[in-house]
């Protein structure tokens, strides 16, 4: 099956592409014509109507990630296109990084550096006491497989209680995880000292978080997203950060990416941003990549895809 990759992957994810498929096209190459490709694995290319109108033999996009944002599903799914991607390959990365995002922002970790490189007169200076994690409370906004592991590893490490916000989550199955199920978001953001985003980009989820929800938070509450950027309303977390409404903020998504140098959030002290960071880890890289090339030797195989999205 001749397969196209439009992004970077890996290396040793593509020579498992190339040794089982028929790689026409990789990242360092110039693709000039769609016309070949019955497979294509992306990351952050764009499949919009147009690409995929370019190609008339493509029968399968495999994401090397989670989020398909950048692919035009209902498009894909009216040719019959198989659409996947890789779910369980970056869990343990973005997971990882939420937990390293709230030990940062607690313990001004990354405010420290920046004031020893400007030098500092003294140690332990009172503008970076920070607070500890231990028995404190995590707010999940969505419970999918990054939120539950970041909540159990939170709570096996710090032994932090764990409230979650998920109305497609049960009561039950919450208190399988150990944790307690909130009715509402504004519950959730009142109790908690940290708040973790992990949902999808929908209609429903577009700035779930603005001044309002920001206005009933904790003074001492820390907001991380590592989701999507549009989750969150920017402009009024930028107004809060510097009002001290809250402790302080990590963010690895932005509604514009990358993110510009001059973004206002960026200027404020209690602030951290990454770019887009959380499943950059080589372990999360080489997954996604075999798993993105698994799903196409499925199709060759004629078996059903393991996580199926159009």
């Amino acid at each position: 099956m001749k397969t196209f990759i439009f992004d970077p992957i890996e290396s040793s994810a593509l020579r498992y592409a190339m040794d089982r498929l028929d790689v026409v096209a990789w990242s360092d190459k110039e693709i000039e014509d769609y016309s070949k490709a019955e497979a294509v694995i992306v990351r952050t290319f764009k499949m919009t109507k147009e690409v995929i109108d370019k190609m008339p033999n493509l029968k399968i996009i495999a994401k090397h990630g989670v989020g398909v944002d950048n692919i035009d599903l209902d498009y894909a799914n009216s040719k019959g296109i198989r659409v996947t991607n890789t779910p369980q390959a970056n869990m343990h990365s973005v997971s990882e990084l939420v937990i390293g995002l709230a030990l940062n922002s607690a313990r001004k970790i990354s405010l420290s550096q920046k004031l020893l490189d400007k030098g500092i007169s003294k140690n332990s200076p009172v503008e970076l006491a920070g607070f500890e994690l231990q028995e404190k409370t995590i707010g999940l906004i969505g419970l999918g497989r990054i939120g539950t592991l970041v909540g159990h590893k939170l709570k096996a490490a710090f032994n932090m209680n764990v409230l979650v916000y998920d109305p497609y989550a049960s009561e039950m199955q919450c208190s399988e995880e150990g944790f307690i199920k909130q009715d509402c978001l504004d519950d959730v953001l009142k109790e908690s000292d940290i708040v973790s985003i992990s949902v999808p980009l929908t209609i429903d989820t577009e700035n779930l978080i603005a001044a309002r929800e920001l206005s009933i938070m904790k003074k001492n509450a820390i907001l991380i997203n590592t989701s999507r950027g549009k989750i969150i309303n920017e402009q009024d977390l930028y107004h809060a950060l510097r009002n001290g409404e809250i402790f302080g903020a990590a963010l690895d998504v932005f509604a514009e990416e990358p993110i510009s140098k001059d973004h206002p959030l960026l200027t404020c002290d209690n602030f951290i941003g990454t770019p887009h960071n959380g499943a950059n880890t080589v372990d999360s890289l080489i997954r996604m990549g075999t798993g993105a090339v698994d799903e196409i030797v499925r199709l060759l195989n004629h078996e059903g895809a393991s996580s199926r999205i159009s």
